[in-house]
């Protein structure tokens, strides 16, 4: 007889000495704008002063933590922003006007170069398919289609102008992005699939008032969740914590905002074996999951 005929046994003790182990850490005295990780697994960071008006973009490995760049400027250097990352390549967009949504332009930045390495004024980015870059081009009565080349920018194909056939090709490039490697916290409404994890939520907050919604994601005998408290005055406290299902027991406990004015929903997730945590609004922490 072995552990083999004991399947749900083995499970457990799997997980039995699950724990996190910190990574690194990036801080930064600007905002934390966006967070995005690469296809090639590289942690690219947008911050934002706000005041200055300028944006900063850094970039690290995000296994190692070592550093790629920190603290990069385009050349316009507040009014744009990411619109995706294929690959390396970091697609900026600017704005049709200062303080206005609207999106122009297409700038496609090399992580690895630290340099532009095409970019069109006019276009404006719409999504990605097929290795394809479908965008827009605004004309005097309407819009014209067109798809672009990726790697230099160049016009591969100019499309009809059927608007219900884009919303279609969008559609079908949304549900082919392969988000297997995430896990997203979910909203907890008073009961999940897993008495585990319900039994430990409401142990843990039974004698605490929480203002908005608890989060919260159970991955494989390791549940993390965050809720608010509130704090002085029209303040909230953002709690987060982690406990290994099988002991029953809390492995870490952070505060990840003080005072925050607002709630604050994506205060963390799990990208593979990391837990990705947003501290202040002016520091990432990743944790290693160890089994």
């Amino acid at each position: 007889m072995s552990l083999s005929d004991f399947p749900s046994l083995r499970l457990s003790l799997k997980y039995l000495n699950m724990k996190l182990k910190k990574k690194f850490k990036f801080s930064d005295s600007n905002q934390i704008w966006r967070i995005k990780i690469t296809d090639n697994d590289k942690l690219f960071v947008e911050t934002r002063d706000t005041e200055k008006l300028k944006a900063f973009f850094h970039c690290y490995e995000l296994f190692t933590g070592k550093k790629i760049f920190s603290r990069h400027q385009m050349s316009e250097k507040f009014w744009l922003g990411i619109e995706a990352i294929k690959d390396d390549i970091v697609f900026f967009h600017r704005f049709a006007k200062p303080d206005m949504p609207g999106h122009r332009g297409i700038i496609a930045f090399d992580i690895n170069t630290q340099k532009v390495i095409w970019e069109h004024e006019t276009y404006a980015f719409l999504f990605f398919k097929d290795d394809l870059i479908y965008d827009y081009q605004e004309r005097f009565e309407g819009r014209g289609f067109y798809t672009l080349n990726i790697n230099n920018g160049e016009i591969v194909e100019e499309l009809e102008e059927n608007h219900d056939e884009i919303n279609i090709l969008r559609d079908e490039a949304e549900r082919s992005v392969d988000y297997s490697s995430y896990a997203f916290p979910e909203k907890y409404f008073g009961a999940s699939n897993d008495d585990e994890v319900d039994l430990i939520i409401s142990n843990e907050i039974k004698d605490i008032k929480i203002t908005g919604e608890l989060e919260f994601v159970n991955i494989d005998g390791l549940l993390l969740f965050n809720y608010h408290m509130a704090g002085k005055e029209k303040e909230f406290i953002n709690i987060f914590k982690a406990f290994n299902l099988t002991k029953r027991k809390e492995i870490l406990s952070d505060v990840l905002n003080k005072s925050a004015n607002a709630f604050a929903p994506d205060s963390f997730f799990v990208y593979k074996n990391l837990v990705i945590l947003l501290k202040e609004k002016r520091e990432i922490i990743l944790l290693e999951i160890k089994q």
